[in-house]
């Protein structure tokens, strides 16, 4: 019977693939969430005028401009929460990205891009913990690049942890800008290194 298991490397792209396109769902969904909690902000709504009588004395409600602040409430913790699974998404495809690159160099052949994650389906990864793999690379395959991205992501990381306590910073997604970048381009990266193993007949060696 004939083997139909995929090729190694049919899979990992496929794996790294997955995690790029985790990456640009979540992306979306925090551009729109943001979206909506500005269009939808109690300043830039007038409220419709109209007062609710409350039994027992209490002061009128309005229940118009109660509605804004509901939403805008909702919408708020929506934007930082569908932010924090863009990042941590885009932080994963960078990781796991680099993680298959890294491996496919030191002449491995991964079916799957590896990452850890825990039991609530976070990865838990920091910028500094990416691999250095611009010595490993030829500026073709964009070793220069994935240097400078992974500079910039542990520099954002870095500028992120010192505004957390600043409660006024407006909600950044530099940190998952640029990891995502990075993904891409070691993705492209990973390609390039597939292509000339094919070339040499890496692929297929026992």
């Amino acid at each position: 019977m004939p083997d139909t298991t995929p090729e190694w490397h049919l899979t990992l792209l496929e794996s790294v693939h997955a995690l790029a396109a985790a990456s640009r769902e979540l992306r979306d969904a925090h551009q729109h969430a943001r979206h909506t909690a500005r269009t939808t902000g109690p300043a830039r709504i007038i409220p419709v005028p109209g007062l609710l009588t409350l039994p027992g004395g209490s002061e009128p409600a309005r229940p118009h401009d109660e509605a804004l602040w509901q939403l805008s409430d909702l919408y708020l913790v929506l934007e930082h929460h569908t932010r924090d699974l863009y990042e941590n998404a885009a932080l994963g495809y960078a990781h796991g990205t680099a993680t298959a690159l890294a491996a496919v160099l030191r002449a491995e052949r991964p079916h799957h891009a590896e990452l850890p994650r825990d039991r609530n389906g976070n990865y838990p990864l920091a910028a500094d913990d990416l691999p250095d793999l611009s010595g490993s690379l030829t500026t073709q395959a964009g070793a220069h690049h994935l240097a400078d991205l992974r500079a910039q992501l542990i520099a954002c990381e870095q500028a992120q942890d010192n505004e957390e306590a600043d409660a006024e910073t407006e909600l950044s997604t530099a940190l998952a800008d640029t990891a995502h970048a990075y993904g891409e381009h070691a993705e492209r990266a990973l390609h390039h290194l597939i292509r000339f193993a094919d070339a040499h007949g890496f692929l297929h060696a026992s």
